[in-house]
């Protein structure tokens, strides 16, 4: 067998599983301790994190989050519109308390568990790619702790679950696939569902399962075809209920309407300046996704397309692999389109949107280079190699001199920044020559040593390498901007108290600054005209308006009543915004 027809081997002989058996309690131990690592360095990159800064994101899932838990409603009309099955998974944090900074931090905290049972998924799915079980642990561990996904463990957002949502969701196709069990069947409907309920990528997940589900027969005639409508009824429920969940929280937050990109969709895939364009940020994704994870995804994508279209290959690994396919080129696609053109380098390369199944690619990766022999193991770099290449010349032909002049914000590009070590540009080049000699030398030094000792010293390497770009992607990004952002925003500045009502005067008003702002007042934004001579209601004691700089800050609230007086006045940096306090209060 080849190395990449081997990543579907069953795993272990007689002998291992035996062994197993002998030694249950050691490797349960081994496995949750495994598990608590993951949530320790989570919660150590997180706990510089304070408060939102990728807004309005952030902040749409934490009032979403609020609105569940059956806190204040917020007003979000005329932003996107957020899936609420993230901001059900966090909403017990408003149970426990109603201050934002400790509702923050615990989200925070609920992400490292929720981000850190990937090592579940990932542990199982490499012993169906064939490796020993102390192998599987370590790469489970080595793929968990890859920059992208930590990073995303720093915010509020969903991308810090997807991940496991999709991986899970692969294994249980898969489980479903070889066993013939219902119950894993029903698993992987379930968890299509709450991934539509998450996020607009889950859409493309659940598209994937109803064309799976009916695909089904066709692949295994021994199928049972009650257990096939068990699973169809449940995907079918399950759906139902997810969209009835965002249908409600849409018509809550957004009363006036949410913004919707369904159009770009439409004209994007039904014009050839559209198909262009696509297929430009497509490529894009599939070049971040390849150099982010030091290769291993372009060994993975390299070997799971051989296992879809290779002949011999058992069913349930086949359609697993394709249904892996499907997913990616469904998102990297959908994604592309509905985007629209905000003049950003990240229009053209971003690692967001295919995060979710970084882990499952590079773990496919990682389990084929563990069982290729050294000669193999060079052959395999040539897959993330033309990949990188041909994916980068694409990017870099159809973004023109974009990517040089249009806007780069390193919170879009932590692990390239770090692999250029240049913080205010995009290098395409560099970061993908860089990514390319990592995987390649970590592939030469294992050659050069005996067989049990690489393979421990190429997942030591994944670790080393991920831990120390996510320490400092930490320090130079995500803490960095919480640092820059928050004092900009922040209603501390005009020290917030629990019990104050606060109105806000919206026209004029930067966005960032209003939206970050409702996530910070407990009972909710109390909307104010800053222009009306009647005076505010008796329960509102603070008042934010929008400030020119140009002018003195007591001249942003020109109806300004008697028994009121500027208690800060700051540049939000798209605008500013003064606060002004009722006297006595």
């Amino acid at each position: 067998m080849t190395a990449v027809e081997n990543i579907s081997a069953k795993p272990g002989g007689h002998t291992r599983r035996a062994a197993w058996r002998t030694r249950p309690r050691r490797w349960r131990l081994l496995l949750v301790g495994g598990f608590l690592a993951q949530v320790a360095v989570r919660l150590v990159l997180g706990a510089w994190q304070t408060g939102p800064v990728l807004i309005p994101d952030e902040t749409g899932y934490l009032l979403a989050a609020r609105l569940l838990a059956g806190g204040a409603v917020g007003n979000l009309s005329g932003r996107v519109f957020y899936h609420s099955g993230y901001s059900l998974l966090i909403s017990p944090a408003y149970w426990v308390t109603d201050d934002p900074a400790t509702v923050y931090r615990l989200v925070i905290g609920l992400n490292a568990f929720l981000s850190a049972a990937l090592v579940i998924p990932a542990y199982l799915g490499a012993r169906r790619m064939g490796l020993r079980k102390i192998h599987a642990w370590a790469l489970a561990q080595g793929i968990a702790l890859l920059p992208g996904l930590l990073y995303y463990t720093q915010f509020a957002l969903s991308d810090a679950v997807l991940p496991t949502l999709v991986s899970a969701w692969l294994l249980a196709v898969h489980t479903w696939l070889r066993k013939r069990d219902v119950r894993f069947g029903l698993a992987a409907a379930g968890l299509a569902a709450f991934t539509y309920c998450t996020h607009p990528r889950g859409v493309v997940i659940l598209l994937v399962q109803v064309v799976l589900l009916l695909a089904v027969p066709f692949l295994n005639r021994r199928m049972n075809r009650r257990d096939l409508g068990l699973v169809g009824l449940s995907l079918t429920l399950c759906a139902v209920l997810a969209w009835n969940l965002n249908l409600w929280v849409r018509h809550a937050l957004y009363p006036a309407g949410a913004a919707s990109m369904g159009h770009l969709l439409v004209q994007r895939l039904t014009s050839v300046d559209g198909l262009l364009w696509t297929a430009s940020l497509t490529a894009g994704k599939i070049w971040y996704l390849v150099v982010s994870t030091w290769g291993l995804a372009g060994v993975g994508l390299t070997a799971v397309i051989v296992l879809a279209v290779r002949p011999g290959v058992a069913m349930a690994t086949r359609a697993t692999a394709g249904t892996a396919l499907t997913a990616l080129g469904g998102i990297a696609v959908a994604t592309s389109a509905a985007v629209p053109d905000e003049g950003t380098v990240a229009n053209h390369a971003y690692g967001r949107y295919l995060v979710c199944l970084a882990p499952f690619f590079a773990l496919a990766g990682g389990a084929a280079l563990l069982r290729a022999k050294p000669l193999d193991r060079v052959r395999l770099t040539l897959g993330p190699a033309g990949f990188a290449a041909v994916s980068g010349a694409v990017v870099a032909f159809g973004s023109g001199d974009r990517l040089r002049t249009g806007f780069f914000g390193p919170f879009d590009f932590p692990e390239i920044c770090f692999l250029t070590w240049n913080w205010s540009g995009l290098h395409l080049w560099s970061a993908t020559w860089t990514a390319l000699v990592v995987l390649m030398v970590a592939v030469l030094a294992s050659a050069s040593v005996p067989e049990p000792y690489a393979r421990r010293g190429m997942i030591a390497a994944l670790v080393s390498l991920n831990l120390a770009v996510a320490g400092v992607t930490t320090d130079r990004v995500s803490s960095y901007w919480v640092r820059q952002l928050t004092p900009r925003v922040s209603l501390r500045a005009a020290g917030l108290r629990p019990h104050d009502r606060v109105a806000m005067s919206y026209r004029g008003m930067g966005w960032r600054i209003w939206v970050s702002q409702a996530f910070e007042v407990r009972s909710g934004l109390v909307p104010f005209d800053r222009f009306d001579r009647r005076p505010p209601a008796a329960s509102i004691t603070l008042i934010v308006v929008p400030w020119s700089l140009s002018r003195p800050p007591t001249a942003s609230w020109p109806a300004a009543q008697p028994g009121w007086h500027v208690v800060t006045a700051l540049d939000g940096g798209i605008g500013g915004w003064a606060a002004w306090r009722r006297d006595g209060t």
